[in-house]
């Protein structure tokens, strides 16, 4: 498993982003998955996912949420931040996403293809009370169900291309191709060259053809 960055920072990872939604959610009373667009969309969600160690240890939870607001909308918000030793179903939310995202390898914007926040947060209970890998493995069980199609044919058709067009363009062969789109054989573990020809046909990066 490739995982985000070095294992050393995810605890504070985690508390960083449990604040982060905290803040956004109960003091500002934002909507958790409005925010989360926001937080996706302000380009944060990408340098966090990467390990910028800007965020993950230079900066709390709350001056986070403050830099994607003002990334978004210019502002800096004004409401105060409320600490409480209490971990709520949100600050939860934050706390085991960041722990999925470092585990999976995946970024928070694949992942929400799959999985809100809002839908994690449901999964408070009985989650909150088990070991993180039987999250991931329940998280993982939705991402399967919803992607009954591979990504890497899902970016074959939206180009329009036919397997051998594809085998064509990118020089592996069709063979190949079939047996990633039938899951015979897994993409995730395909030589990096495989991966790269593929994806630079597709127009698109790796990661994004990758199953998990």
């Amino acid at each position: 498993m490739l995982h985000s960055y070095d294992e050393l920072y995810v605890a504070k990872a985690q508390t960083a982003l449990a604040q982060m939604l905290r803040y956004a959610v109960e003091d500002m009373h934002l909507e958790l998955n409005e925010f989360w667009d926001r937080f996706l969309i302000s380009g944060v969600a990408d340098l966090f996912g990467k390990g910028d160690y800007r965020f993950l240890v230079g900066k709390s939870g709350v001056e986070t949420a403050w830099e994607v607001m003002w990334r978004v909308t210019g502002e800096w918000p004004k409401e105060q931040p409320s600490f409480s030793l209490e971990k709520s179903p949100t600050y939860w939310t934050g706390w085991i996403l960041a722990w999925y995202q470092w585990y999976s390898g995946q970024s928070f914007r694949r992942i929400s293809e799959f999985l809100s926040p809002e839908q994690a947060r449901e999964m408070y209970n009985p989650y909150h009370e088990m070991d993180p890998m039987q999250f991931a493995d329940a998280a993982d069980t939705i991402r399967r169900r919803k992607e009954s199609t591979t990504r890497l044919k899902k970016y074959r058709e939206r180009l329009g291309l036919s397997q051998s067009e594809l085998a064509k363009e990118s020089g592996v062969s069709v063979r190949m191709i079939q047996n990633y789109e039938q899951r015979q054989k897994d993409l995730s573990k395909a030589q990096t060259k495989t991966l790269w020809l593929l994806a630079r046909a597709l127009k698109c990066s790796m990661e994004d053809l990758m199953e998990y």
